[in-house]
């Protein structure tokens, strides 16, 4: 058993915890756990380590090195520890962080959190590569505290990917902080790695996570006083403007007030924002009721940003599908919006989740519907979006790999309840609506199993897998340039 695990399962076992109870006072809400910190670019490297604890505050120290060991390491270094003390649904508690810079691209480091003579966790992460590879696991609505959660964590682990993109719903269903520390935290920094447990993933590897629905629904503070989680437990790139609409909390001044200084200056800039790994571009957008698909601001950093960007491979992704063929959330199609700008910036792949299955689509082209005076797009009052398409059905992802379009992913079965499992894998049920908003453009679902994809890049080829929680490949392409 490796140290980290055994420290960790201490923790679970309740020894670690009573001896820092009994000694300190203190008690570990959420262990700590890896964030990508605000480095968006092949530029400069960090990684920020955050956990929580009671009221009681503790003294910390976070100490890191180059290697796999920080006992063994010949040069060991100290970082600066910050913390907030947040006063919120009736209950103290103090949130740390602690920012790991200057890293060297392509290493192997090791962390370790203790208090007194008590090692609180030591975990090992590998930087951002600068190599032309990507190894990376997709999934979304996992936060639901289930016994699938646990097992699909599981397999990503075995997987082991630099890093996981978590396309928002991370925790049902207002995104409260009790929410993501007993329906999130837990199934992602598990110390036992079993289906059902989950395993210890966050402890070293980064997860991008991009706020969904649920994420913002307890942005009422009088409701939700611990609502917008969100930017408590995140700290991701800060590159893109701040659009002229987000999320806005509400509710008790003094809850407000709290929550801007103890979120920033995170809120409201993590909700958009994109980073490179590897040969890899990611733009990750809000895509929430209250956001606007072509906020101007938003749109002329979206293009500068990728047209600056060298990367092989262009990926966006967003919480609600522009491109569905379920029933459940069909109408919500604003984010079609955006498929003119990103085609013609060359995308290659959007991510989504919000329904919860798995839906691939043929590499696709979209052209919304305007009205009589050509200069603005049409609406329905359900958010519903008409147009021409251009479906590229020479794609295969076997012997035809190059796409010409879009290809759109949904992989929303990462853990809650899932959508419309009798329509799995029968295309005779996935029309909805006439074609000029619904045309055969769904090559695959799947809604019967709990899934997530796994993304390898190697140059100018890309794998995709579609994986089940028992580990089993369902759907498979290749993407060449």
């Amino acid at each position: 058993m490796k140290m980290t695990n055994l420290i960790l399962g201490l923790f679970t076992h309740g020894i670690i915890l009573g001896l820092l109870h009994s000694t300190y006072g203190q008690k570990i809400l959420v262990p700590p756990y890896l964030q990508p910190g605000n480095s968006p670019k092949l530029r400069k490297e960090q990684k920020v380590v955050i956990w929580q604890t009671d009221s009681v505050p503790g003294d910390f120290k976070v100490e890191w090195a180059l290697g796999s060991s920080v006992e063994s390491a010949p040069k060991v270094k100290s970082v600066k520890i910050s913390s907030v003390k947040l006063h919120v649904n009736n209950e103290t508690t103090n949130l740390y962080r602690a920012t790991i810079r200057r890293l060297k691209f392509d290493e192997t480091y090791t962390y370790r959190i203790s208090m007194g003579q008590t090692v609180i966790a030591e975990n090992t992460f590998t930087s951002r590569t600068k190599k032309p590879q990507t190894k990376f696991a997709v999934f979304g609505d996992p936060g639901a505290g289930s016994m699938e959660q646990a097992a699909v964590a599981y397999q990503i682990y075995l997987q082991n990917p630099h890093f996981a993109l978590v396309t928002g719903d991370m925790a049902y269903s207002y995104g409260r902080a009790m929410e993501y520390r007993v329906r999130f935290f837990p199934f992602y920094l598990s110390p036992v790695a079993n289906p059902e447990k989950g395993a210890s993933l966050m402890g070293s590897v980064p997860f991008y996570m991009l706020p969904g629905n649920h994420d913002i629904y307890g942005a009422d503070f009088e409701k939700y006083p611990d609502g917008l989680a969100f930017f408590y437990y995140s700290d991701l790139p800060r590159n893109a403007p701040i659009p002229q609409h987000v999320v806005m909390p509400e509710g008790d001044q003094d809850l407000i007030d709290a929550f801007l200084k103890n979120t920033s200056p995170r809120y409201p800039r993590v909700s958009n924002y994109s980073f490179e790994y590897g040969n890899v571009y990611i733009a990750c957008l809000d895509a929430n009721y209250y956001a606007n698909p072509l906020d101007p601001a938003l749109i002329e950093w979206l293009t500068k940003d990728i047209k600056k960007s060298k990367a092989d491979w262009k990926i966006v992704a967003f919480h609600h599908p522009p491109f569905s063929s379920s029933h459940q959330h069909y109408e919500y199609q604003v984010m079609r919006l955006l498929s003119p700008v990103i085609e013609e910036l060359g995308v290659d792949l959007v991510f989504n989740g919000h329904i919860h299955n798995y839906q691939r689509t043929v590499p696709l082209k979209f052209e919304p519907e305007k009205d009589e005076s050509g200069t603005r797009f049409i609406i329905s009052d359900e958010g519903s979006v008409n147009g021409d398409y251009n479906l590229d059905q020479h794609f295969d992802g076997t012997t035809n790999t190059r796409a010409d379009g879009i290809i759109y992913i949904i992989s929303g079965a990462g853990g809650a309840a899932l959508y419309e499992p009798e329509i799995s894998e029968n295309p005779e049920l996935w029309k909805n609506g006439p074609p000029e908003n619904w045309v055969p453009y769904t090559v695959k679902l799947v809604s019967d199993r709990h899934s997530f994809t796994m993304v390898e890049t190697d140059e100018n080829a890309l794998l995709l897998r579609q994986i089940d929680m028992e580990g089993n490949v369902f759907d498979e392409i290749k993407i060449t340039k």
